[in-house]
């Protein structure tokens, strides 16, 4: 009998040693997997799809060159507009006496050729980038010649460009490096972005080598003249505003695609449709702002009780 009953207690600690053990093993694997829960808070906001490309700018452009030796004066600002005809610099000629008559008489005048705006930079492709050459030359080499910056100084040698007027009442052309060219039209448009400036442009042209695209803007473009270079915006999709939500929220459960989101201690899965994505957000249809959305899901999730005070 007392065998028995050894027996029994035996028995009795060992069954009570187990729930206790499952206990607290399933008590530490429930407050890690709470724990090892994310969230973040979904909010207003706007996805623009928008990419960097390389744009090579043409105007008509038209350089100034010294009609001798001697020291330079201009007459106004760089970018300034003169009209045809107007005086842009003079050049005083080497030899000649400071504060004299003969200084006066003997100075030779820069005129502008055409209307525009005077710029004291040249490259060198003043007649070269130009707006005919964009539509009708092979690409690949008029976009592989050489620039040759230079800024005119104090003295000047004879023929040598003195800058540039920029007819700044024509369009702006411009080629545009585009990673794909698919889809794209001539005759249809894009949206650019260009320092603060958006607009419309036209295609003109389509290359495949170098792949882009000749367009032209609806006026002269800010900057072309002197930086002929330069990364633009490409707004290739229209942008969409709403309630954005990280992508790493997103969780398929069986064939329906939705999100974690908690209220009132407890995370529930809701199946929603998708406005508008990128690589890092969603914007969610009819999703409240500020609610708690889990961004590490997975399997077992539903009806988890979790802390979201320190999102």
């Amino acid at each position: 009998m007392a065998g028995k009953r050894r027996k029994s207690i035996y028995w009795f600690w060992g069954i009570l040693l187990i729930v206790l053990a499952g206990g607290i093993l399933w008590f530490y694997r429930f407050n890690l997997s709470t724990m090892q829960i994310k969230f973040a808070v979904a909010q207003t906001g706007t996805i623009i799809h928008e990419r960097k490309v390389a744009a090579t700018f043409a105007n008509e452009e038209v350089p100034l060159s010294a009609p001798s030796s001697g020291k330079l004066q201009f007459v106004g600002e760089d970018g300034q507009r003169f009209r045809r005809g107007e005086t842009v610099a003079t050049v005083q000629p080497e030899g000649v006496a400071p504060g004299t008559k003969q200084e006066y008489a003997a100075n030779e005048i820069i005129s502008a050729g055409v209307g525009g705006l005077f710029f004291r930079q040249s490259d060198g492709l003043e007649s070269i980038m130009t707006s005919e050459n964009l539509a009708s030359m092979d690409l690949d080499k008029l976009l592989a010649q050489t620039a040759n910056v230079k800024t005119a100084g104090a003295t000047v040698q004879t023929g040598e460009v003195v800058g540039k007027i920029v007819n700044n009442l024509i369009p702006t052309q411009a080629f545009l490096e585009l990673p794909t060219i698919d889809g794209l039209e001539v005759g249809k448009t894009l949206r650019l972005t260009v320092g603060s400036q958006t607009a419309s442009v036209k295609i003109l042209r389509k290359s495949d080598q170098p792949k882009g695209v000749v367009v032209q803007f609806p006026y002269y473009v800010d900057g072309s003249a002197v930086q002929r270079r330069q990364e633009v915006e490409w707004i290739y999709l229209p942008s969409t505003s709403g309630v954005l939500v990280p992508r790493s929220a997103l969780w398929t459960q069986g064939e329906e695609v939705g999100i974690f989101l908690w209220s009132d201690g407890v995370v529930h899965f809701k199946k929603v449709k998708i406005l508008d994505q990128d690589d890092n957000q969603v914007c969610i249809e009819d999703l409240p702002s500020g609610i708690p959305v889990v961004i590490t899901p997975r399997a077992g999730l539903e009806g988890s009780v979790a802390d979201v005070k320190n999102i």
